[in-house]
């Protein structure tokens, strides 16, 4: 039976997590243009800020590059090799681009067409109003009321109501590999600070062992002076299940940022969606203590009413990254099929294992090599798995999901990865027009029977 779903972790991380990618970006102009890849072919203009608007902290939140062959391009391929990996973008052509900081992500919009800038204008309008009304940590909106109202019945706006009933459909579909009241384990994990932390934790032993190595006159040359702060490029396994590896880890002097049997144990007695009710504009949440995150579909939502808003403005050629999740609106200007990379897990920000023509469709990958801290050579990654409250470990590196709906791709990314392979290729395949590749630990890809080669 197919069915038609076409209708239908989320924690600012400090500023310096945001400066830190921007930084990498920057300092990494130089190495993307060097790159032996189809990437190395991309002409990539001088950076030329030349709109700011907005700040967080005192910081552009939004930046513009300037307009001719190969300018546009500059944010997206930098971003999208260097900051958000699974994804990227091949094209030339004349455009404009604008760069921001929303919803936990850095953001990337290109347009083509859009001569005095209206159109860019209400796109980021458009984030702005959805991050205040879909953010979990923003005081007033919509989820944050429904996570203060201590079980109380919560009214928010018509689209909160209907994207909560949407996120409730994908729980039900994915039998509950995808839920949004998974917040107490997100906090509880705190993968991105802790990500930070590690890394530079270890940026500073290499440095020190480098000014060591230099003091006593070693041959050795030094580790990358970044260290481990280059998460993207790292390595290792997925950590096993349960509480026996948590233990085994509790002699680690790193034992400290993984949290306790105990600790999980009470985060999984608050994680349920059953506990999450819709009437109307009416949100109820049954458990006090419960607490939803849209993070893991606000982001597909909202690169869909972008996508909306542009082709309402007769922009009929434009590329969206909200951090990762990249939706194509209709065709390059000279009318061929936009060309979207899918990098290799692990891999360098160049190292492209697939591509895949797109026109008007939204390509979205969740992987464990996105957000993760290491302890002992174990890495604990951002996909926790609801039922065992733990990062999901089930021999996948990442997961691709390519559909018309970025809303559909959001979602289906982070159920298909906590599914598995096996019951995640099945949903897949019992869906309409919904496709995914599949990469295993030892880098073997399947895909679904309409995934393009």
């Amino acid at each position: 039976m197919k069915h038609d779903l076409s209708g239908m972790n989320h924690k600012y991380p400090s500023i310096l997590f945001a400066k830190k990618r921007i930084g990498r970006v920057l300092s990494s102009l130089s190495a993307v243009r060097n790159a032996g890849s189809k990437a190395a072919k991309i002409p990539l203009a001088p950076l030329c800020i030349i709109k700011a608007a907005g700040s967080i902290n005192g910081q552009p939140r939004r930046i513009r590059t300037g307009a001719g062959p190969g300018t546009g391009l500059l944010s997206f391929v930098l971003l999208l090799f260097l900051l958000f990996p699974g994804v990227s973008v091949y094209g030339k052509e004349e455009s404009v681009s604008e760069t921001g900081f929303f919803l936990d992500t850095i953001i990337t919009i290109t347009l083509y067409g859009d001569e005095d800038g209206t159109a860019m204008d209400g796109c980021f309008d458009l984030l702005e109003e959805y991050e205040q009304m879909l953010s979990r940590t923003i005081e007033g909106s919509d989820v944050w009321k429904v996570n203060h109202s201590e079980g109380e019945p919560t009214e928010v706006s018509e689209e909160t109501a209907a994207l909560i009933e949407t996120a409730l459909q994908y729980s039900e579909l994915s039998n509950g590999a995808f839920d949004i009241t998974i917040t107490p384990l997100v906090e509880l994990w705190d993968v991105e600070n802790k990500a930070l932390l590690t890394a530079a934790s270890e940026a500073s032993e290499t440095e020190a062992d480098t000014e060591d190595s230099d003091t006593e006159g070693s041959d050795t040359e030094g580790s990358d002076a970044e260290g481990s702060e280059n998460l993207d490029d790292a390595g290792g396994s997925v950590q096993s299940e349960g509480q026996e590896e948590a233990a085994d880890s509790g002699s680690s002097e790193g034992s400290s940022l993984i949290p306790s049997a105990e600790e999980i144990e009470e985060a999984l007695s608050h994680i349920g969606y059953q506990n999450v009710t819709v009437d109307g504009t009416t949100v109820t949440l049954s458990d006090p203590e419960a607490e939803i995150d849209l993070g893991g579909i606000a982001k597909g939502y909202i690169a869909d009413r972008l996508e909306e808003y542009l082709l309402s403005c007769n922009i009929e050629s434009a590329l969206i990254n909200l951090g990762g999740n990249v939706q194509t609106v209709g065709t390059k200007p000279d009318g061929s099929s936009w060309k979207i990379g899918i990098q290799k897990p692990f891999g360098s920000s160049s190292d492209i294992i697939a591509v895949i023509e797109c026109t008007g469709e939204s390509v979205v990958t969740s992987g464990t090599y996105e957000r993760y801290f290491e302890v002992d050579g174990k890495i604990y990654h951002h996909i926790l798995d609801p039922k065992t409250g733990y990062p999901t470990a089930n021999g996948l590196t990442s997961v691709t999901i390519l559909a018309d709906s970025s809303t559909q791709c959001d979602a289906l990314s982070t159920s298909c990865f906590v599914l598995g392979l096996e019951n995640g290729m099945e949903l897949i395949e019992s869906l309409e027009q919904v496709e995914a590749m599949f990469i295993t630990e030892d880098g073997t890809m399947y895909r679904t029977s309409g995934f393009p080669e």
